[in-house]
């Protein structure tokens, strides 16, 4: 229905995106408002580090949808990403006193001890059911079966409470609702029905992360959320090339190439690319500094596939691609020499018809909204009010709530001090960050250093080659010479 309005928010490395939009007859979506802001000023790695900033852009965001909308917005469907976000395998027995059929309260009572799993400064984000063991046999549907002994397993997708604690933060000072869905709405989107029943990794390769998501038999396998991205190869071409970033995005884009064959290697060498400022550099010291970055991202992911127990020959699916860096010139090329797999596909396309308003169809091209359509395609809840005017209701971040509610009139003391204890946990997690990133940059610089000093001694190396055999060639000379 046209008046069911269901409004979605992304937060990325990049940029925070809003989108409203309701669900057609056909199964598509009508977009009716899109909005975005920059976020590099308070995401580092899809996780906020500043509350304060983070929160006014979410305002603008809500504000720049109602205005377009005419309607107040008081619920949203959140993507909840970032790095640190992985999943972690646990198993869950149950004796039963008698032979006893399974029902659905006997599974609901396994997930419920799944989730009070104690993990040491981790929270249970979601809850992927791998299979039940039911005397010798794996059943992933065993409701019904007669069994005196079951064995849930589970893959529990976690990260550090201050991942949800930062958003909880940020929405609860707009006045509205955010209610989570699966992480994995992109998956439901992109990949087919064979990619997942045959096994496939979906890796979506973004700014400041890269997601590595294993499915096999229609099941999650594995998630990990990588904390390298697209943004690392702009700041590797910045510190090389002492430019501006938004130079050293357009080099990538335009002239960058994530993987060249040795063959072809000398044709692009010496090819030379103007800077803004009239500078000259060889192109195949810009494609040196790129594939480098593009082989540590990919041999994590790698890395990641191995650890799941699969292997390109089990994954039959391949490798579907999307993400903004997916656009690098030669990733596909790269990708399969670094995992191994040959099978890949780079989605271009979501698989649900998406109708954008007037003048914004090309918003498509990029593929920057998959994430926030394919949250907007899991709602189903009515997220605005017929009335710009009408008050928002107001409820936890992860909890239901009362959908009348109005919003209370100010903060109790409670609330104050747990907001006040929220900022300084918020304050020293960005001083942790802050503390990883320089000991990160710090180490970056040594590794230059290292690989500045190699260069020197290969350098040196071969001049001394040089010397000795042109030495050695004039000594024949005179030689000749002398017996001439």
């Amino acid at each position: 229905m046209e008046d069911n309005i269901i409004v979605a928010i992304e937060i990325g490395s990049s940029k925070v995106t809003g989108v409203a939009g309701h669900k057609l007859p056909d199964g598509g979506i009508q977009v009716l408002a899109l909005a975005q802001e920059p976020s590099s000023s308070f995401i580092r790695k899809g996780a906020i580090f500043n509350a304060d900033k983070a929160t006014q852009c979410i305002n603008n965001i809500i504000s720049k949808l109602q205005k377009t909308l005419k309607r107040r917005i008081y619920k949203v469907y959140l993507g909840l990403g970032g790095k640190g976000i992985h999943t972690v395998k646990n198993t869950v027995t149950k004796e039963l006193d008698t032979q006893t059929g399974i029902t659905h309260e006997l599974i609901d009572s396994l997930l419920d001890i799944n989730r009070t799993t104690a993990m040491t400064d981790k929270e249970i984000l979601d809850v992927v059911p791998q299979e039940y063991k039911v005397g010798t046999q794996f059943e992933t549907n065993p409701i019904g079966v007669l069994t005196d002994h079951i064995e849930g397993r589970f893959v529990n997708i976690v990260a550090r409470p201050q991942l949800s604690e930062n958003m909880r933060h940020c929405f609860q000072t707009v006045d509205i609702v955010a209610q989570p869905i699966s992480a994995l709405a992109l998956a439901d989107v992109l990949l087919t029905d064979t990619e997942r029943r045959s096994g496939c990794v979906l890796l979506d390769m973004g700014a400041g992360t890269t997601t590595v998501a294993i499915f096999k038999s229609n099941i999650l396998r594995q998630l990990t959320v990588l904390p390298l991205g697209g943004e690392n190869l702009t700041k590797d071409i910045m510190t090389q090339f002492s430019i501006e970033e938004n130079e050293a995005e357009k080099l990538k884009i335009k002239h960058a190439v994530a993987y060249t064959p040795v063959e072809e290697i000398a044709k692009t060498a010496a090819e030379e690319i103007e800077l803004e400022d009239e500078r000259t550099i060889k192109a195949g010291l810009l494609n040196e500094i790129v594939e480098a970055r593009t082989e540590e991202i990919l041999r994590n992911v790698s890395h990641q596939i191995k650890k799941s127990g699969y292997t390109a020959n089990q994954l039959l699916g391949g490798i579907i691609v999307t993400g903004g860096a997916s656009f690098l010139n030669g990733l596909d090329k790269a990708i399969r020499e670094f995992t191994g797999f040959e099978k890949l596909r780079i989605a271009r396309n979501i698989q649900v018809n998406v109708r954008m308003p007037q003048n914004q169809e090309g918003r498509m091209k990029d593929g920057q909204l998959f994430t926030v359509l394919a949250l907007l395609d899991k709602g189903t809840v009515n997220c605005c009010s017929d009335d710009l005017n009408q008050p928002a209701a107001t409820a936890s971040l992860f909890g239901p709530g009362d959908e009348n509610a109005h919003v209370p009139s100010g903060p109790s003391p409670a609330e104050l001090a747990r907001l006040k204890a929220q900022q300084e946990a918020q304050q020293k997690e960005a001083e942790r960050l802050k503390a990883e990133e320089e000991a990160r940059r710090l180490e970056e610089e040594r590794i230059k250093q290292e690989k500045e000093a190699e260069k020197e001694r290969r350098r040196a190396k071969r001049s001394q080659r040089w010397n000795k055999f042109t030495g050695w060639i004039n000594n024949m000379l005179n030689d000749d010479d002398n017996e001439r």
